[in-house]
């Protein structure tokens, strides 16, 4: 396990804002006492709220901090920086900045002199002194949070390239893309989300890189995000995205070091919610949910069949139940003479309809499913044994569903983990089910109006200005085929992708 520890710095630094009066402030005025009685009555009664007092320079002090969350050798590197220093009986500067500027010189401070002001910074973790006398709070950040190492990501598993992926704590994860961008235009810029949690979000991207329209509308929808709690990045998520009714995932959501690194390069912007081990990639395209940093780290040739197969993965998860059904219970005569009769073989004794069967099986499917994400890793494989062959293997026996069928459920639920994305994969289940039921009601129609609905909502997407079905709306017809549904070489990639519209288009080339 890591600890947090706060960066000191050569120099402190004010920061004006916390030293401006508000209106209805209660101003802090050197009493220490009162402010002490006044902080304890606005955080109620908690048991790691510590205050600790003792005399300076023949002065009352008081330091207030968490002990939960704060760094307990900072605040104790404090208190012997104040009490062992050797205090001039005559001092040629005032108190405070004598305090500043010769006792507390390797800490980064701000000052504050509202008592609200001080509120937010204590219960974030921070240690604020109070000293008789001084005008103004030092406050010191001190937050300590304990986390996890990094490890092998959890959910996008590949079997080349980097094998550490983000972990909870924001700052490691910031420090993590700069070991991979060692580069100067490598921007961060942090916000405090949620009004009670008041949780931060860091913005990451490439200055010279990335479309300055993208990084001010990203900014403008998190500056409005009006929350009370951001439980993590899904929030931010959720708040950010600009079709809330729409199936379709509006972010890129990935652990991996590597996919990152590769799409800020490529001009996108990453967001780091503090406490969730998922970032978020902006823009997005229907595209990027097919791609994969280990894309990259293959041949052309192998990469491209990859690609191929996982169009084919999203085809047979979501079309390949509803056609069944609609051949089966609509138009059997289309099936070839042979392939029909088998079925019809197979399906011989099976009190249910076609419709009835894949309903049934789909639904074991999903229970199985939800099932195996819920249970303890060692219990997980084994439900999957017993659900497949066992549950599987009754049902034929006891006549209730085809054997045929079987092999359709089967292939289907084995395509959804295919696709990449985990998002993505949700959403084809979700699909899956709208053709199902279309084709259960009105046949081979109804899986065309579906396709038709489908192919509507992806056009009218957009994400932060960049189309969604970019770049096979037809705009960007070279990033299809460089590196679309074909990958070049990687000699051959260096220009960036124009959909997501850099400022330095060029690459290496530039």
């Amino acid at each position: 396990m890591h600890v947090d520890r706060p960066r000191l710095k050569l120099r402190h630094h004010r920061n004006p804002s916390l030293s401006t009066p508000t209106k209805g402030s209660v101003q802090y005025r050197g009493d220490v006492n009162e402010t002490v009685s006044a902080v304890s009555s606005h955080l109620g009664e908690s048991d790691d709220f510590v205050v600790r007092s003792f005399h300076v320079a023949g002065r009352h002090c008081a330091f207030l901090f968490y002990d939960s969350i704060c760094d307990r050798d900072v605040v104790d590197k404090s208190i012997r920086s104040l009490l062992h220093y050797h205090y001039p009986k005559r001092m040629h500067m005032a108190f405070e900045s004598y305090i500043l500027d010769r006792v507390l010189t390797g800490v980064n401070l701000n000052l504050a002199s509202d008592l609200h002001e001080i509120l937010r910074p204590l219960t974030n973790g921070d240690l604020v002194i109070l000293i008789e006398r001084v005008s103004n709070v030092i406050v010191i950040p001190a937050r300590s949070v304990e986390h996890r190492t990094p490890e092998q990501p959890t959910v996008e598993v590949t079997t080349r390239g980097s094998q550490i992926s983000f972990v909870e704590n924001y700052q490691t994860n910031v420090g993590l893309i700069r070991a991979n961008l060692a580069c100067a235009n490598l921007s961060v810029k942090e916000y405090k989300l949620g009004e009670r949690s008041r949780r931060t979000v860091a913005m990451v991207y490439l200055s010279d890189v990335a479309n300055p329209s993208l990084v001010r509308r990203l900014q403008e929808k998190i500056s409005r995000v009006n929350t009370d709690v951001v439980v993590g990045s899904a929030t931010v998520e959720q708040s950010l995205s600009e079709h809330p009714w729409s199936p379709f995932p509006m972010s890129r959501v990935t652990q991996r070091i590597d996919a990152v690194t590769r799409e800020v390069v490529q001009g996108k912007v990453v967001l780091i919610v503090d406490g969730d081990p998922c970032v978020l990639l902006y823009p997005v395209t229907i595209q990027d949910f097919f791609q994969t940093s280990e894309d990259y780290m293959r041949s052309t040739w192998e990469a491209t069949l990859i690609r191929g197969l996982r169009v084919i993965a999203l085809l047979l998860s979501l079309y390949l139940p509803a056609m069944y059904v609609a051949f089966v219970d609509f138009n059997p005569e289309l099936l070839p003479k042979v392939l029909g009769m088998q079925i019809a073989q197979s399906r011989e004794g099976v009190p249910f309809s076609a419709f009835v069967e894949v309903v049934l099986m789909q639904i074991v499917v999903e229970i199985l499913r939800e099932a195996t994400l819920r249970m303890p890793r060692q219990l997980g494989q084994t439900i999957s044994i017993v659900g497949g062959l066992v549950v599987g293997e009754a049902t034929v026996q006891a006549g209730l569903v085809s054997n045929i069928l079987i092999i359709v459920v089967s292939l289907t639920a084995i395509s959804f983990f295919v696709i990449p994305s985990y998002e993505f994969t949700n959403l084809l289940r979700i699909g899956s089910w709208i053709t199902l039921l279309a084709s259960a009601v009105f046949g081979f129609y109804g899986v065309l109006l579906v396709s038709l609905w489908f192919l509507y909502e992806v056009v009218s997407l957009r994400s932060f200005g960049t189309p969604y079905l970019a770049p096979m709306d037809g705009e960007y017809i070279r990033d299809l085929f460089v590196d679309g549904l074909i990958r070049y070489p990687l000699k051959l990639l260096q220009k960036r992708a124009e959909h997501n519209k850099p400022v330095d288009d060029k690459g290496a080339e530039s």
